[in-house]
């Protein structure tokens, strides 16, 4: 049950086309003791929403406008985050499989049901396993010794993980959160030369026995969870259990050639080709087609101008690979996409 502390309060999102209906159910989480996390009405600023904030649980409309709010669901799921739908349709209407064994209720809302709904989806358990695939490949001696000093957070978008040049406090392994890594330089110029997501890590230079980081910034790109250990826990472990470290240089490795590749695609690739790449890596690391993207952000990330970003995504588009909405990509074509790139790697592992 929600505490009196409406700061340790479930957040619910709501997520409802209509401006009267969505005011009504904001009001019913409030009064069942929640908070409203936000409200929105369409499909790309509820993908936007779910990326950027902390989301407890939500309430779900399956008409937004005229178009289905699957794709949010899809990203709910994902991140471990539960949801029931309040919609007009009986339990006839067709749904996708995948979200068949989420709670129905039916418009008109009954106060009571409305209540117990949101109770049972304050207690929703969360998916089971590790959840990132480095510590799944870890040896269960290893994964033991680090259990203990593991911490599940939630991370919002936009949250600054470690600073250019300064000391990394945490490393993360990300469950469903996507951070950026970016190379910045002493003038303050950026550029995203890595993803690290469900098979990533943070903070690698703690693997390499150095306390700061080296000239990396990593940013929260995409909100979700992720497993948080300390530094100061870390690096014992590192010292006393080699195992566990050859594990975590493997991972520093993988990081590496991610960065060879970016630091290759930068320098001789288009902005086309560059953007077609970035897709795809997202897409992978988030499991999902729909990406809440924003012109202006891809531009800051590649270090480039808007407009060439802007040019970019209307090729794409016309060649049917993309389709792009405010603050949305949409993946039509992975093949075509991965040839775009010109990533054999990435053409292998999305190919499907």
């Amino acid at each position: 049950m929600p505490s009196a502390d409406s700061s340790s309060r479930p957040k619910i999102l709501v997520v409802e086309d209509s401006y009267l209906t969505a005011a009504a159910v904001c009001d019913m989480v409030v009064k069942h003791g929640y908070d409203v996390a936000g409200a929105v009405g369409r499909v790309e600023t509820g993908l936007k929403f779910v990326r950027e904030h902390a989301v407890d649980g939500a309430v779900v409309d399956i008409y937004l406008h005229g178009a289905t709010s699957f794709p949010i669901c899809e990203q709910l799921k994902k991140r471990d985050i539960p949801f029931f739908f309040v919609t007009g349709y009986d339990r006839s209407y067709l749904v996708p499989d995948e979200f068949k064994a989420a709670p129905w209720l039916q418009k008109p809302i009954d106060d009571r049901e409305f209540g117990l709904a949101l109770t049972r989806l304050a207690g929703a358990p969360l998916s089971d396993g590790r959840g990132n695939a480095i510590l799944d490949r870890l040896a269960t001696a290893d994964w033991l010794a680090l259990q203990p000093h593991l911490e599940r957070v939630s991370l919002a978008a936009g949250a600054v993980l470690t600073s250019a040049g300064s000391a990394v406090s945490h490393v993360h392994f990300p469950i469903t959160a996507l951070a950026s890594i970016s190379a910045r330089n002493v003038g303050g110029k950026a550029v995203e030369v890595a993803l690290a997501g469900r098979d990533g890590l943070t903070g690698i230079g703690l693997m390499l026995g150095k306390e700061r980081s080296p000239g990396l910034e990593t940013v929260v790109h995409a909100a979700g969870t992720a497993w948080q250990i300390a530094a100061a826990d870390l690096s014992p472990l590192l010292e006393q259990r080699p195992s566990l470290r050859a594990a975590l240089l493997e991972a520093v490795y993988e990081f590496l050639a991610q960065v060879s590749d970016s630091v290759v695609s930068i320098g001789s690739a288009t902005i086309e080709r560059r953007l077609a790449r970035r897709l795809l890596t997202e897409s992978r690391l988030l499991d999902s087609r729909c990406l809440a993207l924003t012109h202006e952000g891809l531009a800051r990330l590649m270090a480039v101008r808007r407009s060439g970003v802007t040019v970019a995504l209307h090729t794409l588009e016309g060649r049917r690979l993309i389709r792009a909405r405010r603050n949305l990509v949409e993946i039509l074509d992975y093949d075509g996409l991965a040839d775009t790139a010109g990533e054999a790697r990435l053409n292998r592992t999305l190919g499907s």
